[in-house]
């Protein structure tokens, strides 16, 4: 069963498309499709960014890269 990331579904909840969400935090879309995607975490600062979006509907931890992309 495939789980929805938290950033993700926070995001079409908005509606915001990933290149609309990637501008407001200054990333490429590309970047918020990986996060997503679960293929990379983010920089603590892209993080931090997001998370001031997002609140508490997307929780700090599954933005930042786990210990298997590291």
């Amino acid at each position: 069963m495939h789980v929805e990331h938290p950033l993700r579904a926070w995001r079409k909840s908005k509606p915001l498309s990933q290149a609309e969400l990637a501008e407001q935090v200054g990333v490429g879309p590309s970047q918020i499709s990986q996060i997503e995607n679960g293929q990379r975490g983010c920089s603590l600062e892209v993080a931090l960014r997001l998370k001031r979006l997002a609140g508490d509907a997307v929780p700090l931890e599954s933005l930042l890269p786990s210990e298997t992309q590291q």
